[in-house]
């Protein structure tokens, strides 16, 4: 709940003291509280005692300025430990901090030692393929702990993996345990991976360890695809030894155990709807939920009824709109549930129009299913159709989404938290709206000392940023200003730039450039509409007299 805006509140020692208990309750922060939160602390100068602030805020400083803490390798060290996944991936930041530790490490080629790749930690995540490929298993542990990775990483990664140079040996002599250690990178593997792994060694880790790892269920599935035998026997019958019984029922390893076609047959005579939401956890391959959605197309030819919606899962991904067209969806509980699988947009849309397509009403439960990620599926009239009051409860961002979505939003948060207006927590009621307000209610914000985020500040409409002077943009962004420069290739920050006086942007001393230099003025080229014909006359009598209109201008100009 940390925001910019309280900052302003407090003394600098004080708030030194706040980022301390930060780090001793070890509360998680964002990129722009982070940002805010070091502005504060180093107000006054750099504090010598680094260390007893969050590790994440060594993210927003140099190895400079940590001099007086420690040594540039205890300062990298430190940020190997951070949570780095603040920084986007490719933000500048990012990439000068990998320069500053390569640097600092003295690694002048491609190749990392594993001394070095502990210090580096998570910025090993950071390196390109070459530098995997010539460190060859030196880097394995670190990747292990990275949330993804570019293709040339994952390229890279299973090279070094089939190589078999590694302190694992060759995939075809890993066990289980092997596995284990390496699970951070299964998602990685590819078949021509897996298929050099035993088939034992992958069965008694899905059944000794999968529970432990942070595979998702398609990553597990992937895996149950390796298991399973690559030609499929046609069944013929459900054999007494794969019998569905409510001990298979409640195990999570029955994917390993039924070929697709054995499922379907097995299936049979089958009722799933009081075990399908339990079993749509299991790590199903793609083939075997397809024969869980034709039994329960089979059991249900008419469309599914409203108390089995609930349980689809992630069988949601195979429903057509032609589907959802046959279904009763009465309640927001049974949005709710469709939309927490999370279905592409095109399921996602058809689903919402059906509900307010049977007379529903888009209330509170309602619209926190459809949520930020689907709330720019919804068109004028449905947006209309929101009670303004509900946004109170609801947690929405449409930043995202057409710029008549925003505004229609907007409007109605204003009138939602109209009642909060001169209270501080206003602002970050009303912040994720904000790309649909007009310039003169972000005027009123700029006397309240918001300390607007740039990336709220560039998601603006743009015809509102472009009224506003240089003066009340300052108010707006409050200690965020001398950032701004950093966001200069947004076209929005860019144009706005190049409206003002140059001279003036000097004056704030933090790097903007770009603006209009003295004795030039900026002409905004207007959208004329094609002419009609009866016009044209009138347009070349101006461009024959505008030579001569423009010779008038310049001698006034030179003789005043």
């Amino acid at each position: 709940g940390f925001t910019c805006a309280a900052a302003n509140e407090m003394e600098a020692e004080r708030f030194q003291e706040l980022a301390k208990v930060m780090k001793n309750k070890d509360v998680k922060l964002g990129e722009d509280q982070l940002s805010c939160l070091v502005k504060m602390v180093t107000l006054h100068g750099i504090p010598k005692d680094l260390d007893s602030y969050p590790k994440d805020l060594l993210l927003f400083l140099s190895p400079s300025d940590y001099a007086a803490t420690g040594s540039c390798r205890q300062y990298f060290a430190n940020i190997g430990k951070a949570n780095l996944h603040v920084l986007q991936r490719e933000s500048p930041q990012r990439k000068q901090l990998l320069l500053e530790a390569l640097a600092c490490l003295n690694i002048p080629g491609t190749q990392v030692n594993k001394e070095n790749a502990e210090v580096l930690g998570r910025l090993v995540c950071d390196l390109g393929g070459e530098y995997i490929r010539s460190s060859g298993g030196n880097l394995l542990k670190q990747l292990s702990q990275c949330e993804s990775f570019l293709p040339d990483q994952e390229e890279a990664i299973r090279s070094v993996i089939s190589s078999g140079n590694t302190t694992f040996g060759p995939p075809v002599a890993w066990s289980a345990f092997t596995l284990n250690e390496l699970s951070g990178l299964i998602p990685v593997f590819d078949h021509s991976v897996f298929q050099k792994i035993p088939k034992n060694a992958l069965i008694l880790w899905l059944k000794n360890f999968a529970h432990d790892s942070h595979l998702s269920r398609e990553q597990l599935a992937t895996i149950v695809e390796e298991v399973l035998p690559t030609r499929h026997k046609r069944a013929d019958g459900c054999s007494p030894d794969k019998q569905i019984t409510e001990k298979v029922l409640n195990s999570d390893l029955m994917p390993i155990y039924y070929t697709p076609e054995e499922l379907h047959a097995c299936l049979k005579n089958v009722s799933l709807e009081n075990h399908l939401s339990q079993i749509l956890t299991y790590p199903f391959s793609i083939q075997q939920l397809a024969v869980l959605r034709r039994n329960l197309d089979e059991t249900y030819p008419h469309g599914y009824p409203e108390s089995l919606l609930p349980k689809l899962g992630s069988l949601i991904s195979f429903i057509t709109p032609e589907d959802v067209s046959r279904w009763n969806i009465t309640s927001a509980d049974s949005l709710a549930a469709l939309l927490k699988n999370q279905p592409p947009n095109e399921q996602a849309s058809a689903i919402i129009k059906r509900y307010i397509g049977l007379g529903n009403a888009l209330n509170t439960t309602a619209l926190n299913a459809i949520g930020t990620k689907y709330v720019c599926l919804l068109n004028e009239t449905e947006l209309n159709m929101i009670n303004s009051n509900t946004l109170k409860l609801v947690s929405l961002n449409p930043s995202a989404c057409s710029q008549l979505t925003k505004e229609i939003l907007y409007d109605k948060a204003k009138r939602a938290f109209s009642d909060q207006h001169y209270l501080p927590a206003y602002y970050e009621l009303i912040e994720p709206y904000l790309g649909g307000a007009p310039a003169v209610d972000l005027r009123a914000l700029g006397k309240d000392n918001v300390n607007m985020k740039l990336s709220t500040f560039v998601k603006l409409r743009r015809d509102s940023l472009m009224n506003l002077t240089l003066s009340e943009v300052q108010g707006l962004l409050g200690m965020n200003l001398g950032d701004l420069h950093k966001w200069q290739n947004e076209s929005v920050v860019r144009e706005w730039v190049q409206m003002q006086k140059q001279s003036e942007l000097d004056k704030l001393h933090v790097g903007l450039t770009g603006g209009t230099q003295e004795g030039y003025i900026n002409i905004v080229t207007p959208k004329f509409q094609p002419p009609s014909s009866a016009s044209l006359g009138t347009v070349a009598m101006m461009l024959h007299l505008l030579p001569a209109l423009l010779i008038s201008f310049l001698m006034t100009s030179v003789l005043s």
